[in-house]
């Protein structure tokens, strides 16, 4: 099977109304790349505190805010400080951030397959899963 270097990658930041990330979102997290369906790439945690204070932990700062610290980032540093300090910016008091910076691994045979055989991605687009789940209830109220 023909296979890239990375596959499809995607940053996704999840904010709570804490500050710490819920234990039922990391174990979700660790369950995933159990999978093997996407590969952390790099991760940090961003915090606002009730002051406003902004704190940016990377994964040798997490500690024991996040159970993820044993994991090998082979993209460590792709999240850039850009990156961070927009998710900063939205980040009201008391609140905080996990920013996740995912590849999906299991694009990585069918790209590598497509380019192999002289094809090229036409389009690669990501549709939320609101919009997704509000379209399909739509077409399913017209049946």
């Amino acid at each position: 099977m023909a296979s890239s270097s990375f596959g499809p990658v995607e940053i996704v930041v999840l904010a709570f109304p804490a500050e710490r990330v819920p234990a039922e979102v990391q174990t979700a997290v660790r369950d995933v790349l159990a999978a093997g369906t996407v590969t952390l790439l790099d991760l940090a945690v961003v915090r606002r505190a009730e002051s406003g204070d902004v704190e940016v932990l990377e994964l040798a700062d997490l500690g024991d805010h996040v159970a993820l610290t044993d994991v090998v980032l082979p993209g460590a540093g792709l999240a850039g400080e850009e990156d961070l300090d927009e998710v900063a910016a939205g980040l009201a008091p008391g609140t905080n951030a996990l920013v996740l910076v995912v590849e999906h691994t299991w694009a990585r045979g069918v790209l590598g397959a497509a380019r192999d055989a002289g094809g090229v991605v036409l389009l690669s687009e990501r549709i939320p899963a609101e919009v997704v789940n509000e379209v399909a209830a739509l077409a399913a109220a017209q049946d």
